[in-house]
């Protein structure tokens, strides 16, 4: 078996509820999350984990939900529909809607349970009981959202003892998606037979014989939606989903929280990422033509233009992991319009301290500085051409990011500090300040002492004046110099 797991192809998805407890006319699998359908973040969840049949049991407005997830065109996996004419009845009977398609193991979700695709890798790389289900349960039991509504779950030596709401005595919650068998079948119907023909049931039946196992994924996100309440706190855990462990102070404290609360509105409108690429091009453009024209009332205004620029460049990417328009296309449009406005920022600040009448020793380490951070544009280039991983600058590789000596140490301090968040709140606060001048001969020489060099080191190995840089080579290093 590789290091990926077992192969797991097909799903069973139950979408047939009316979902009349989240007090609205829209079925539920239709509802909106951020500008996708709930059912359609269930499928794409399940499509990123290798699933490639998806079997949909439909019930509560079926042609609805139907017609609305046709006209969803980020999914590639086959859907195969089913309907459950007994929908009003517990959702065991849409589950045995699934037993005459899936002979082999299958990935079972519900499609108002939202959920990190790490969890469905969990699942698919887990040892299942050929007869029997595994359950990714989350042990994190005081995290958890509206614990009274969740389904509790007892574990012992990692299979499941106790499974239901109302649970006593419990160790871990049920987050709603299941590697499961055949044999889950074959519980349900007894179940059934018996009057009890909820999953739990099935699931219940076959923990009594210690066939039902559990895979633990305290941690990641996940969130059963059954309330407004339930539905406002999954729109919060998947907003904080954009966020990046890579984000620097400024990031994280003014520019994410800003660029979050605009990309939750922009996620339910047509506008694509790269629409938003494009706009925040013409915005730094814009920013670079007014410190051109030099003197403090436009520096202070292309200043500010340019913090705002940075703020506005979360947004593509935000409104693109929400609503699953990542591209490696977009990616490279992306980056292409983020070095297009640098570039022109530069010269237009070179333009601007020229036109200003200041010391020469400032236009020359800022033509300099021009020169270099053009080359390093060059470099990213050639090294996302060369690698063809992606069109990010954040999946450039650099030797000294896990080094453990003095100078990879002093290195990630010098490109924490080069990070655009960081760098356009610097241009902020200098323009303010009425030194915006000084900031052209700081990026003059971090440019050429620092930016040009690592770049180069990316592309082309160590450099001779630089060769402590590579000391420590690093080979999964995925943080660039001067990105966010």
């Amino acid at each position: 078996m590789s290091d990926r797991g077992q192969q797991i192809s097909n799903a069973l998805v139950l979408a047939a509820g009316n979902g009349k407890r989240l007090k609205s006319h829209i079925p539920k699998p239709a509802h909106r999350l951020l500008g996708v359908p709930l059912l359609a973040r269930t499928l794409m969840g399940l499509q990123r984990a290798g699933v490639t049949d998806a079997w949909v049991v439909l019930g509560y407005e079926a042609d609805r939900v139907r017609q609305e997830l046709e006209g969803f065109d980020r999914l590639t996996l086959r859907i195969h529909w089913l309907y459950n004419e007994s929908w009003r009845e517990p959702n065991g009977l849409s589950v045995l809607a699934g037993e005459p398609h899936l002979k082999g193991p299958f990935l079972l979700t519900m499609a108002d349970h939202l959920f990190d695709p790490a969890i469905a890798e969990a699942l698919v790389r887990s040892v299942p009981d050929p007869d029997g289900i595994n359950l990714a349960v989350d042990h994190a039991v005081a995290q958890v959202f509206d614990i009274d509504d969740a389904t509790k779950v007892r574990v012992e030596r990692g299979s499941i003892v106790g499974i239901g709401k109302d649970l006593e005595r419990y160790d871990a919650i049920d987050t709603g998606i299941f590697l499961a068998s055949p044999g889950l079948f074959r519980a349900l119907r007894e179940s059934v037979a018996e009057g009890k023909a909820s999953l739990s049931d099935g699931v219940q039946r076959l923990a009594a014989v210690g066939k039902a196992r559990v895979t633990d994924v305290s941690g990641l996100m996940w969130q059963d939606i059954d309330t407004p309440e339930a539905f406002a706190e999954a729109g919060r855990k998947l907003l904080g989903t954009v966020r990046k462990k890579t984000d620097g102070p400024i990031a994280r404290y003014i520019n994410r929280p800003v660029s979050m609360a605009i990309s939750r509105h922009l996620v339910k409108t047509a506008i694509t990422p790269n629409q938003l690429s494009v706009l925040n091009l013409v915005i730094g453009l814009v920013s670079a033509g007014l410190v051109a024209v030099g003197g403090y009332g436009y520096f202070l205004a292309g200043g500010v233009l340019f913090q705002l620029a940075s703020i506005l460049d979360g947004v593509d990417g935000e409104v693109a992991k929400l609503t699953f328009r990542s591209t490696k296309s977009g990616e490279w449009i992306d980056t292409a319009c983020d070095q297009i406005s640098y570039v022109a920022f530069l010269i237009g600040l070179v333009v601007g301290v020229y036109r200003s009448g200041l010391p020469d020793l400032y236009f020359q380490i800022g033509v300099l500085g021009l020169v270099a951070g053009v080359l390093s544009i060059g470099n990213i280039a050639l090294y996302l051409v060369r690698h063809r991983e992606s069109g990010s600058a954040l999946s450039i590789r650099y030797g000294f990011q896990e080094g453990s000596g003095i100078v990879s140490r002093v290195m990630r301090f010098v490109q924490y500090l080069g990070k655009r968040d960081l760098l356009a709140f610097l241009v902020m606060v200098l323009a303010i300040v009425g030194q915006l001048p000084f900031g052209l001969v700081l990026f003059g020489i971090g440019g050429t002492l620092v930016l040009f060099p690592v770049t180069a080191m990316a592309n082309f190995g160590s450099p001779a004046p630089m060769p402590a840089l590579v000391r420590q080579p690093s080979a999964r290093s995925v943080i660039p110099v001067s990105q966010e």
